[in-house]
């Protein structure tokens, strides 16, 4: 069996390197590193997002629901519901987000403006 010619294939996501940020028709695909000192300010989105753990330990609060979350964990913000996050332990956390609808050409981008450095501890 001859090996298939993979020289023009690009992968969807990379498995290393940079965030990523890709936006389809009717939605976008956001894949970070929230890094172990991050967390984010409880906020809206006008939008669902579906958030897919793939490294670390990070606790959120949805809604009233407070959890902790783990590699092959899903989160769902509905739109328009507060949430927030805080990546637990010493490891970085890779998630890979995706937002429904599209938003508007003018806000898409890398999300991540939500996110702040943990205060030191008291």
């Amino acid at each position: 069996m001859t090996a298939p010619d993979i020289t023009a294939y690009h992968p969807f996501m990379e498995t290393a390197g940079e965030d990523e940020h890709i936006v389809l028709e009717d939605c976008e695909i956001d894949a970070r590193t929230h890094d172990p000192d991050k967390a984010s300010e409880l906020h809206t989105h006008a939008e669902t997002h579906v958030i897919f753990v793939r490294t670390g330990e990070m606790h959120w609060t949805v809604g009233d629901d407070e959890f902790n979350a783990a590699p092959g964990d899903t989160i769902v913000t509905p739109a328009n519901t507060e949430h927030k996050f805080e990546v637990v332990g010493d490891d970085p956390s890779k998630t890979v987000c995706l937002i429904a609808p599209a938003r508007s050409p003018e806000d898409q981008g890398p999300s991540g403006t939500h996110e702040i450095t943990k205060p030191d501890e008291v």
